[in-house]
């Protein structure tokens, strides 16, 4: 008994099915095929003075790409438009009740809407070739999802921190504002974000007025605005953190020994590796004046770079300062050995409790003074001169008195004293004249560490600061 229930209501549903169709076939006959059929080519409107009013809803389902370079976005939109046709009208008691049908809208008048700033390859009208719905009261809803490649033109000072406006303008090419009114509403409810860009609002503006191209003649327009801000967390972590970790590697080159020979080597593979990194910024930015604020802290971070090269390669330069310069003067030693290197705990022991005297660096041993800033060979002559002033010469004997072979080994051995005390003379001076070129040696060293140290506060102090402008612009 249910089985025949279920199979006579099956046979009643097509029955109807089919006499549906037959009343829209029936209907469609009469409409294009009657005595007066219907000619599309013609403004739907009895009397042509009365504008075709056209109600626009534009709906943005999904942000498919954004190409910063080419200042283009392609989106996926819902569109729909709602008109009355004069000509498609019908009583539905004529037609069994029947109050809509859909038809294809390649048969019936289409308004000519296009989109003014389309970038697209071609001008393919999107209207036709979809599915309409037709009421009996004669109107017309025409809807359908298109994709959209609009021209967008983009503010990256902020990126990727940036909120871009991109606008759609929407509009009849032909028809005037006389013929036809648009009216344009939005709603931002279907959108799915595509991971990179969210949606924060759609705005729309309805326009009369006239173009270049036809002066005097007004035409309206719906110039709808989409509101999106970028999510930055891709680029922070593939663009920002890497930058910020190379930018940290170069202070390693302050505190890399100067001895190592691999100071200056750093600091070109760092200054490299941010060039990289901003050839790919540059490649994905528009060729305009506009800098984006990334790119402004890439270069930053590239002229710190480079200022730290320059400045290892001073450092180098005093740390090889060997004995034949001069050596660091007084005011030199008492600012950076004796006060800077204090606050950095880098300061000699022998600096510690020192008093600067009168810049000069001879000393005194048993009486004597001898100075590096003398050659060795001189130091001895003068003292072999000093020593004949203080002992006189050695009084030769009489011609008359023997000379015998006691007295001459008594001369031989003066003499032999006198000679091992030139020579002892020599080594000590030599000696002495090391220590000191190795004290200067060592005093320069210990400059170049401290300007070092100096040089690398100097650094982080620049990269915070070049770090903390980011932020503040960004906020």
């Amino acid at each position: 008994m249910k089985m025949l229930i279920f199979k006579l209501a099956l046979l009643l549903l097509l029955s109807n099915q089919g006499r549906c169709g037959l009343l829209t076939k029936k209907l469609i006959k009469e409409l294009f095929h009657g005595e007066d059929p219907y000619n599309r080519q013609i403004r739907p409107v009895i009397n042509e003075s009365t504008p075709t009013n056209v109600q626009m809803k534009f709906f943005v389902s999904q942000i498919l790409n954004m190409d910063e370079r080419l200042q283009q976005l392609k989106t996926n939109v819902w569109l729909t438009y709602v008109w009355t046709d004069e000509f498609l009208r019908w009583d539905p008691a004529d037609f069994n009740g029947l109050k809509s049908f859909k038809i294809t809208s390649d048969l019936i008048w289409m308004p000519d809407i296009v989109i003014y700033n389309n970038a697209a390859d071609s001008y393919e009208p999107y209207m036709f070739n979809k599915i309409v719905m037709v009421d009996h009261n004669g109107r017309v809803n025409w809807a359908s999802p298109i994709i959209i490649q609009s021209s967008c033109q983009l503010d990256v000072a902020n990126f990727p921190f940036d909120y871009q406006k991109c606008h759609i303008k929407f509009g009849p090419w032909q028809l005037d504002g006389s013929e036809l009114t648009l009216n344009g509403s939005g709603d931002e409810t279907v959108f799915r974000s595509d991971g990179e860009w969210d949606m924060i609002g759609l705005t729309h503006e309805t326009t009369l007025m006239s173009y270049v191209d036809s002066p005097g003649i007004l035409h309206y327009d719906v110039n709808y605005t989409i509101h999106i801000r970028r999510r930055p967390m891709y680029y922070v972590f593939n663009l920002l953190v890497p930058c910020i970790l190379i930018a940290s590697t170069t202070l390693l080159d302050f505190l890399l020994p100067v001895d190592s020979g691999e100071k200056v080597s750093l600091g070109v593979t760092v200054l490299l590796s941010l060039t990289v990194f901003l050839l790919l910024i540059a490649q994905s930015m528009p060729p305009s004046s506009v800098v984006p604020i990334i790119g402004h802290y890439y270069v930053s971070t590239m002229v710190l770079v480079s200022i730290s090269i320059l400045l290892t390669v001073s450092v180098i330069n005093l740390h090889h300062r060997g004995p034949y310069c001069r050596p660091a003067p007084r005011w030199l030693k008492r600012i950076i050995l004796g006060q800077i290197a204090w606050y950095l705990r880098l300061q000699p022991d022998h600096f510690k409790n020192m008093k600067f005297a009168p810049d000069k660096r001879d000393y005194n041993a048993n009486e004597k003074t001898f100075s590096p800033r003398k050659s060795v060979r001189k130091q001895i002559v003068e003292e072999w001169d000093r020593y004949k002033s203080e002992n006189g010469k050695v009084t030769a004997p009489n011609d008359s008195s023997t000379q015998d072979g006691g007295q001459r080994r008594d001369e031989d051995q003066l003499l032999l004293l006198r000679r091992m005390n030139e020579h002892m003379k020599y080594i000590r001076a030599h000696f002495e004249e090391s220590d000191e070129f190795e004290e200067i040696k060592n005093e320069w060293k210990q400059i170049a560490l401290v300007v070092d140290r100096v040089f690398a506060i100097f650094y982080v102090l620049g990269t915070i600061g070049t770090g903390m402008i980011l932020v503040f612009k960004v906020s």
